[in-house]
């Protein structure tokens, strides 16, 4: 990031994220951004709206209990799901205000995140956002972080990743190129 803004928004951002325990959000989250920006590239967006957004995503995963997050039942992975988009407004807004950003500019981003699970959006950002965050899980950090988190093996985590869907084609093509390197790192 070469923004002091989105930089000090990071730092803010970091011990929320530190508290989630259902995988590593610290890791998760420097990929989204890297994600958002590599998209950033190709398509059209508010970087001041959607890196933001990158970065505060998943902040609300600091308010779940422990044992939704870490549960393996369907039912307690909705809530615990539902309960980070929930809990992480009030702390996005907090953040962005600490920075003064914009009023307009938080109440888009609140929006945004909200938007990220659970929603087929026609609006752009938001499927910007979701295409970022879908794209990071394909990174090679993220992708071996999240065969530990979720006790799979990469063949599993491959399959299951290669079924994730885009909006955008730029994401489409990226994750495609990034699932195939790891598919080639683990049958090596």
């Amino acid at each position: 990031m070469k923004n002091k803004t989105f930089e000090t928004i990071w730092n803010l951002a970091s011990p929320y994220l530190k508290k989630g325990v259902m995988k590593n959000f610290v890791l998760h989250t420097r990929g989204v951004i890297e994600a958002m920006e590599l998209l950033l590239r190709e398509e059209e967006g508010d970087e001041s709206i959607l890196i933001p957004a990158a970065i505060l995503h998943d902040v609300g995963w600091s308010k779940v209990p422990v044992a939704l997050q870490k549960s393996k039942e369907s039912g307690d992975r909705k809530k615990a799901l539902e309960l980070h988009l929930e809990f992480s407004a009030p702390i996005i807004r907090e953040i962005l205000e600490k920075v003064s950003y914009d009023q307009e500019k938080i109440d888009q981003i609140v929006e945004i995140v909200k938007a990220h699970k659970f929603q087929e959006p026609e609006d752009s950002e938001k499927q910007l956002l979701i295409d970022a965050d879908t794209l990071s899980d394909a990174f090679k950090k993220q992708f071996y972080s999240d065969v530990q988190s979720y006790e799979t093996t990469p063949q599993g985590l491959y399959n299951f990743r290669k079924e994730n869907k885009f909006y955008t084609s730029a994401a489409k093509k990226l994750f495609d190129k990034e699932i195939e390197e790891r598919r080639k790192e683990f049958q090596k």
